[in-house]
């Protein structure tokens, strides 16, 4: 290995002194005293900054308190943060108008088929914001036909109530028997109701009892207590 070394260096000498003779420049010589050089020696260039991290396949919704960032993803035409940017401006509104403002982006949301724009346009309905039974109901069934489980329990609400259309316990009874089945807990509660009471379904206290139970085991205390014959409330582990 020494031997090598030498042998290595002694060529570089003379490189550097034919070099001159050959008319090389000093790039050029520079290039054959590192070609000369054994291996190992080489110089360590300077570490690299590292690559920036690849962006996001997708979006990912702002946080209900966020209000820079849901206003950003809203300018930025993701209707999710227009839905959480509405509510964010709804809870806040002190005239008519802010709260107008609020529900026009549930409107809107609700308009390309958003399930949670049409749920939330919905409540704003429910609770008195604005005013209009017909639009409530429409809201809801937009909802529930968008895939929001909580739309179709409110649907079912307005037509065993008859809020703006026409009762029809037995739709009722379908729509939350289709929501129960994908385990939504008040779905389940609120048809065994229907069981029990005969309304809209063929009274089965056997098939109440077992929605109740159902309701109990996805989480519903109130499922629980109708469930327990003594009125103790199960867990829904049992």
């Amino acid at each position: 290995m020494v031997k090598s070394v030498r042998i290595a260096s002694t060529l570089a000498s003379a490189v550097l002194l034919v070099a001159p003779l050959l008319g090389c420049s000093a790039g050029a010589q520079a290039t054959a005293v590192r070609a000369a050089r054994p291996p190992g020696n080489e110089m360590v260039s300077a570490a690299t900054e590292p690559p920036a991290p690849a962006p996001l396949p997708f979006h990912l919704p702002c946080a209900s308190d966020d209000v820079a960032g849901c206003t950003k993803g809203c300018d930025d035409h993701h209707v999710e943060d227009c839905v959480t940017l509405g509510m964010i401006e709804l809870a806040a509104a002190a005239s008519s108008a802010e709260a107008e403002h609020a529900v026009g982006r549930f409107r809107a949301a609700c308009g390309e088929g958003n399930a949670r724009g049409c749920l939330k346009l919905g409540d704003a309905y429910h609770v008195g914001v604005l005013v209009g039974d017909a639009e409530e109901a429409d809201a809801y069934r937009r909802a529930c036909d968008a895939g929001a489980n909580l739309g179709c329990v409110a649907a079912a609400g307005v037509y065993l109530a008859g809020k703006g259309v026409g009762a029809d316990p037995g739709h009722a009874a379908t729509l939350l028997a289709r929501v129960c089945d994908r385990g939504n807990a008040r779905a389940c509660f609120e048809l065994a109701r229907l069981y029990r009471a005969g309304e809209g379904v063929k009274l089965d206290a056997a098939r109440a009892a077992e929605l109740f139970e159902k309701a109990c085991k996805l989480g519903l205390d109130e499922g629980c207590l109708a469930a327990s014959h003594t009125g103790d409330v199960l867990s829904p582990r049992d």
